[in-house]
């Protein structure tokens, strides 16, 4: 892979790629916070069921032992349940009126042609019955005809408050209006027909039969009711083929009990009423004998919508389950009620279920609690609330939650964004210094300006501009090396040339033994170079390889100023010690080797008759060794070259050569030893000190 195919990767490889998916680890807030309202949800539930349960507990206790507010036990199979109307019913045969209670129906079915759906209702002074009878043939009632029992008709047997009973017929010719007419009890008697006016009626026919639709005074009633639906098929015969009733019509205790909600038991009730739950009362039959409540509110479902942004609404909808009030209510208008903590509390022991509505939108809380007697169980009190509130509560809490995390993460994002591209933008100008400072053929042209961030890609950068002013180095060390050693390898290649030549020419033993030490004298001096190279080379190898000590710098430097004295003669060497001795760490070696070129430089430099200087302190944390001699004076030009490699401040015209690597040894060394060494002319431009300045050993 080329470099360019590098330079040009996607933002999917880039470092703000890689931090935004860091940033996505934000996204383990609102999963956590998720997970704490599923705890906090279900410890409200519990709190719900304790609430409820506590509710139905307190109704059941004031209905403890209060008989003359239940019915009286009777097979539920032949009781009529009374349902309150809260709606007005007209009188039209037809059952868009009948809508919220049809699902309470009560079928009733003969196994051949004839069945029916009947429901008995209440409101005001009237009672109202709805029958939707299924029948293949219809036969009405001859026009003119005094005989009501020779087609189709509905038979009406009731108790009269006084307790007497009565039995009434309704036939038509036609469909439309139609009166009840009393008739005797006996069904074998002869007595005409009694028209009755305060029982009307509603005959309508459908697709697979007929509705009839009646209205009787309530006053007219005692506690029985029975209904009986007879059906003709041959019009010509006029048989009654089949009675299917509700209950014996014959006999007053053959009637059907009227089961009616307990008017007593509403007005306890309804100083109990809890909010947003519904209130049961049954019997032991599970008859319905008082309902108070809804289990719908709107109010939390409004109030949390309210105060939610229209366009994160839309998306909290599309995420989280909402609660509604358009739920299926599967016990609306109910008149018998069956469910197992219903059973269970009508063996004596309380019971909690929670039940999903047919439609699956809602989810219904339920608390059942025995009514007792000394006789047993009189009843339950059931006690309904959905857990919307609940619901609702949550997804209020989920959305400030994810309302925040959502702002918290796309701020989080653009400020890692932001970061990211700050980062990136130092990166790309880092490499493009680099990149600028190197030229194709890998010559050093140019440095990376050091940052003065404290940042890694700060330190990164002040890396760069070491290692390349480092390079540069080297590389100018190498190109130097080539034009010096061309320089001083052209006198003694000259010298030995030309003696070479001279004595082939010449045939004076003299002159040529003259040419010849000529000759040697400039390989002398080849060899010199070559081993002042080599020294170069060994010190760089030795500067990897040594091992630090710690010794005496004070006893080095003595010993060295007394050999100085042995070697230089004619040099004369002023030594200033410290009292107590100076310990440095490193190696000793190589301190000797940076001083003997000091000296050496000195030697070669100092004014004649004058004294060179060797002089050493201590501060609390840092050595100064200092060299200084009387002579000629660092040019200006050179003070910031003068321990580059290749560097030399001596004539061309020098009896030795110089490659000018002494100082630059010397630089090396003091730098292996955490120092620093710098020259500088003295006063008056009197002569030249040198001084390195060392770490004291720890």
């Amino acid at each position: 892979m080329s470099l360019n195919d590098f330079q040009q990767r996607s933002f999917y490889h880039s470092i703000r790629f890689k931090l935004l998916l860091v940033a996505l680890t934000l996204a383990a807030i609102p999963w956590a916070g998720y997970r704490y309202m599923q705890e906090t949800e279900a410890f409200l539930r519990q709190g719900q069921e304790k609430v409820l349960l506590g509710t139905a507990q307190a109704i059941a206790t004031v209905l403890h032992n209060r008989e003359d507010l239940f019915t009286a036990g009777t097979d539920s199979e032949w009781t009529l349940y009374v349902h309150p109307l809260h709606s007005t019913i007209q009188l039209d045969g037809y059952t868009e009126d009948w809508e919220p209670y049809l699902r309470n129906t009560r079928h009733y079915d003969s196994g051949n042609t004839l069945a029916f759906d009947h429901i008995v209702a209440e409101k005001g002074r009237y009672l109202y019955v709805l029958f939707q009878i299924k029948d293949d043939s219809i036969v009405y009632r001859s026009p003119g005809s005094n005989k009501l029992d020779r087609n189709d008709h509905l038979q009406i047997a009731l108790e009269q408050s006084d307790g007497t009973t009565n039995r009434y017929l309704l036939a038509t010719s036609a469909p439309g209006w139609v009166n009840a007419h009393q008739v005797s009890v006996n069904p074998s008697s002869n007595l005409p027909a009694v028209p009755e006016t305060r029982i009307k009626g509603e005959w309508q026919e459908t697709a697979d039969g007929y509705t009839i639709e009646i209205r009787i005074p309530r006053y007219l009633l005692g506690n029985r009711l029975a209904f009986a639906i007879a059906d003709v098929d041959d019009p010509t015969s006029r048989h009654i083929n089949t009675v299917l009733s509700t209950a014996g019509t014959s006999q007053i205790d053959d009637l059907g009990i009227l089961v009616t909600p307990s008017p007593g038991i509403e007005h306890i009730i309804s100083s109990l009423e809890h909010e947003d739950a519904r209130i049961w009362v049954l019997d032991g039959q599970r008859r319905v004998l008082a309902q108070k409540g809804t289990l719908t509110s709107t109010s939390q479902i409004q109030s949390r919508n309210a105060a939610t942004h229209p366009l994160l609404r839309t998306l909290f909808q599309m995420v989280l389950q909402q609660p509604t009030i358009y739920f299926k209510d599967d016990f609306a208008g109910a008149s018998r009620l069956h469910g197992a903590e219903i059973e269970s509390a009508l063996t004596g022991q309380p019971e909690i279920r929670r039940r999903h509505t047919s439609d699956g939108e809602a989810i219904i809380l339920s608390a059942a609690w025995p009514i007792r007697s000394e006789q047993g169980i009189l009843g339950t009190v059931l006690v309904e609330q959905s857990t919307n509130e609940i619901q609702s509560l949550q997804n209020e809490a989920l959305e400030r939650l994810f309302s925040i995390t959502i702002i918290f993460f796309v701020g989080t994002s653009l400020v890692l964004l932001g970061f990211a591209s700050f980062l990136t933008a130092r990166i790309r100008k880092l490499r493009n210094q680099v990149e600028a400072a190197v030229t194709t053929d890998g010559r050093i042209t140019g440095e990376v300006k050091a940052s003065h961030s404290r940042d890694e890609i700060g330190d990164l950068g002040r890396s760069f501009s070491n290692v390349l002013s480092r390079l540069g180095e080297y590389n100018r060390y190498l190109e130097a090396m080539a034009s010096r050693l061309a320089h001083e390898l052209r006198t003694p290649l000259t010298v030995v040339k030309t003696s070479l030549e001279n004595i082939e020419v010449e045939q004076d033993s003299t002159d040529r033994e003259r040419y010849l030490l000529r000759a040697k004298d400039g390989a002398n001096r080849l060899g010199l170079i070559l081993h002042r190279m080599r020294e170069a080379t060994r010190l760089e190898q030795l500067l990897q390889q040594s091992e630090p000590e710690k010794f005496n710098l004070t006893e080095l430097v003595q010993v060295a100023a007394e050999n100085y004295s042995t070697v230089y003669p004619e040099s004369k060497f002023n030594t200033t010690l410290p009292e107590s001795s100076v310990h440095i760490t490193g190696t000793p070696d190589l301190i000797s080797q940076a001083l003997d070129k000091l000296i050496s430089n000195a030697v070669d430099f100092h004014t004649p008759n004058t004294s060179i200087n060797i002089e050493l302190n201590q501060t609390d944390t840092k050595v100064s060794l200092s060299i200084s001699n009387k002579g000629p004076p660092l040019p200006e030009s050179l003070h910031h070259e003068l321990f580059e490699s290749m560097v030399s401040v001596r004539p061309e015209n020098s009896s030795e050569p110089h490659l000018g690597l002494g100082l630059y040894l010397v630089r090396l060394i003091c730098e292996f030893h955490g120092g620093k060494v710098e020259a500088a002319n003295l006063p008056n431009n009197s002569g030249v000190v040198f001084k390195l300045a060392l770490p004291v050993a720890g």
